[in-house]
This record gives C-alpha cells, sequence and structure tokens, in this order.
C-alpha cells in the first residue's frame, strides 16, 4: 500500500539519521551528543519542521514528549514483562521507553537479533516506522558505547527489527504480547455499528485502546497515553466500564497537557488483562471525597437551554443570560438582553457557571458562580451551567457560591476533569463539605 502523501517529507528526516549512522564509526562526544539528540526530541521537531500542521491533526501524528515517555518508563520499570507492542509507534518514542529496561548481549549483534524478537511496533506512515527502527538501533548502540566506548555496528543492521513494520493496528492479528504500550491518535472517528459504548463520532484513541488489550497474553498489562476526556468526560463512562471489563485498572495519573505545541490534556493509564472473574481492583479513574452529600444533592444542575446559533427567535422575548454577561462572581439581577425563546426558562433564584474553564488557564477559580436574582424567568445560554437549589432559595445559592470559590473545590475540579469544558456530572459530584 502506498504511504499517506502528507508524510512524505518526513523521508527528509530518515535521510540524516542513515547519515549519523554512517558516521559513528569515529566515535567521540560529538558522536554521542548526536545520538542522544536523536534519541530525546529532535524526530518530533522534525515532524513538526516538515510534516504540516493540517496533516499532523488529520492523522493525529504528535510524537511523545520526552516527560511523557518518561512516565511510560517509570510504569514499565514496576511490571513483569518482557516483550512489547506499540500498536501505533510512529517514530518509536514508547519502544524505546520500553528498551530503557531491556538487557543487552555480548555484542551490538545478540542484542538487535534478541530485542527484534521482543519489540513489535506498527504504523501507517512507512517513514515514521524506517525512523523508528533506525532510533532502535541508535538506543542499542548507545547502550553498547556505554560499555566499551565505542559504536560497533554489525553489517546490515536493520535487518534486526523485523516486527517493527508498517501495518493498520485494528487489522493485524491477535498477538500474544507481555505488554502493549500507546500514545494513539487523538482524532475522532466512526464507532463501528456494532461498538456498544459509542455511538456516531468518537475518541480514535478510545477505540484503539481497547482494541490493543487483544493482542495481550493472560495477565498482560497496558501503559498508555490517553486524551484526560476518556478519564473525566461523561461521554466516556460507557467506555471506562468497557476497559474495566476486561482489564484491572492499576493506576491512572494526570500528567497535564501534552506538550506546548498540542493543547490537550492527557493522562497515563496502566491496567493488566483479566482472564476472568470479578475486578481485582476497584477502578480509580479521579478521586472521589467520602461524604453524605453533594451539589448535585441540593441542585439541580444542567447545561442552559439555548444554542443562539441554531435556535429559532421564535415565542415571547426573553431576558437572555451568556457568559460575556457575567461579572467574574458575586450577584447580578436579571439581565437587560433579551431574545425570541420558546424552550426552558429558569426562575431565580440560581447560579451559573462558566463552562470553560481548565487549570492549565490558570482562573481563579474553576467553577466560579454568579447568583441571578429577579422575578422574571431567564432563557440562558448553552456555554453556561445552570444550579437551580431545590430548596433554600437565595441562602442556599449564596452557600454554593462560597463553595466554588473554595481552593478545596479547585482541587477537587482539577482532579475530576481537565477538559476544557465543565460538566454537569462534575458540579453534581462537588461534595459539600468542602465548604
Amino acid at each position: 500500500m502506498d504511504s499517506p502523501p502528507g508524510s512524505a517529507a518526513y523521508l527528509e528526516h530518515t535521510t540524516h539519521i542513515d547519515g549519523v549512522l554512517g558516521g559513528l564509526q569515529t566515535s567521540g562526544e560529538s558522536a554521542r551528543r548526536q545520538v542522544d539528540m536523536l534519541l530525546d526530541g529532535h524526530s518530533a521537531a522534525e515532524l513538526r519542521r516538515l510534516v504540516p500542521l493540517s496533516y499532523r491533526r488529520q492523522v493525529g501524528a504528535f510524537f511523545t514528549p520526552s516527560n511523557l515517555r518518561a512516565k511510560v518508563s517509570e510504569a514499565l520499570q514496576a511490571l513483569p514483562v518482557e516483550s512489547f507492542l506499540d500498536p501505533t509507534c510512529g517514530a518509536g518514542d514508547l519502544l524505546l521507553a520500553a528498551t530503557e529496561h531491556m538487557s543487552i548481549g555480548p555484542t551490538i549483534v545478540d542484542t538487535l537479533a534478541d530485542w527484534g524478537t521482543r519489540l513489535h511496533g506498527w504504523d501507517l506512515h512507512e517513514e515514521f516506522i524506517q525512523t523508528a527502527r533506525r532510533r532502535l538501533l541508535l538506543s542499542a548502540l548507545k547502550r553498547h558505547y556505554e560499555i566499551n566506548g565505542e559504536f560497533a555496528q554489525p553489517t546490515d543492521p536493520l535487518q534486526y527489527l523485523p516486527n517493527i513494520t508498517r501495518a493498520d493496528a485494528q487489522t493485524q492479528a491477535r498477538k500474544r504480547i507481555d505488554a502493549v504500550v500507546l500514545n494513539p491518535p487523538f482524532t475522532r472517528v466512526h464507532a463501528a455499528k456494532d461498538c456498544d459504548w459509542a455511538q456516531g463520532k468518537t475518541s480514535s484513541a478510545a477505540i484503539l485502546l481497547l482494541d490493543s488489550l487483544r493482542h495481550l497474553k493472560p495477565m498482560g498489562y497496558t501503559v498508555a497515553i490517553l486524551p484526560d476526556s476518556l478519564r473525566s468526560g461523561s461521554n466516556f463512562a460507557k467506555w471506562r466500564a468497557a476497559v474495566e471489563q476486561q482489564a484491572d485498572v492499576i493506576h491512572v495519573e494526570r500528567l497535564g497537557v501534552f506538550d506546548e505545541h498540542t493543547d490537550i490534556d492527557v493522562f497515563l493509564l496502566v491496567a493488566q488483562i483479566r482472564n476472568s472473574g470479578p475486578a481485582r481492583h476497584t477502578a480509580v479513574w479521579w478521586n472521589k471525597p467520602s461524604t453524605d452529600k453533594s451539589v448535585g444533592d441540593l441542585f439541580e444542575v444542567r447545561v442552559g437551554t439555548v444554542v443562539d446559533n441554531r435556535d429559532p427567535h421564535e415565542g415571547e422575548s426573553r431576558p437572555f443570560l451568556v457568559a460575556r454577561d457575567l461579572s467574574p462572581t458575586g450577584r447580578m439581577s436579571i439581565p437587560t438582553r433579551r431574545r425570541q425563546f420558546g424552550g426552558r426558562l429558569f426562575k431565580p433564584p440560581f447560579v451559573v457557571i462558566r463552562r470553560t474553564s481548565r487549570p492549565s488557564e490558570g482562573s481563579s477559580f474553576r467553577a466560579s458562580g454568579v447568583l441571578v436574582t429577579g422575578r422574571d424567568e431567564v432563557a440562558v445560554d448553552n456555554h453556561l451551567l445552570v444550579a437551580k437549589p431545590f430548596k433554600g432559595g437565595v441562602k442556599t445559592c449564596d452557600t454554593l457560591i462560597r463553595l466554588l470559590n473554595s481552593p478545596l473545590t479547585n482541587e477537587m475540579l482539577d482532579d475530576r476533569i481537565s477538559c476544557r469544558h465543565l460538566t454537569v456530572s462534575a458540579v453534581k459530584d462537588i461534595p459539600w463539605a468542602l465548604l
């Protein structure tokens, strides 16, 4: 099959690595620095330089940065694993993390022969595969250099990595691997008709994680970097349940933004495949404070009901509340802005909360609330959340605003959800005891 045209320019980087390999016969600090650069970040920088951003976004080609690779390496160090598969390996960063814990043989030939049977990687782009193979070779050469002080290469070294190959992960026959390492594309694709956890377009990362589990041996492990929406989003509750049906979730860790060039929050998932029977671990996707009462017990929380660019201007003219008319916090009366609307309205008092919120934006509070008072029913834009008290009126609303402005609430929400938009479930989960 032909290589996708958008990545063809990346062959320039592969050719550069060949030049470096050809010059390693003369050992020294200069050669060592070149190898270190190619193993740590230069390949990702060249991807950004050579391949257009539009194409990288289209196919989800964003190579794992060194700090996240270190997290995967740290997780692998604690696991009893010997064989590895990266089904979307790109330039091989996560396979490089695996080699940090693999033994080497007496010679570079012995090492490559051993690694060639234990390392498996697939990618749709031949240019990425060729780069991955060369970087794994460089990793082996570096390990031997650290022992004997020279870069000694065998004849035709790339023959020793036969399982790093161009392939579509979802069409490959089942493997029997100790560990899957994964940083999949974060694109959106159509779910299969028989998918029981999603309909329509969904996360390709979610699909690829579940598909990768079939390649694990009994009691095998997956170590994956995934978009935080899978960990915390309400839309992916069924996906999380599907993961738990097959594997024990051992470790979940928020990692923040993927890198300075990719504004997506991610998390680390470590899970162990389960043969059968109930889970041995209780899945902890986020810390759930033990409390008898939360915001959802005292308030109806829902998204504002007006989609301004879609809903027709029909019905009576109503006060219309939008995010740009809010003060940062405190109180406000009935808005002066008006709109014709025939749908669900909200009778004050109630608290409105901006949906747009994430830790990296550095806002004072993730969920600042504004109390709306007055007599007229209000139409509320869908960029706002509405919290309407079941009882207690203004007094209960004031208490909620103090709760939302609590540093402890910030900490709880940072752990609960790192996505750009707060969700109804995240706000309802805020423990009342944090006040």
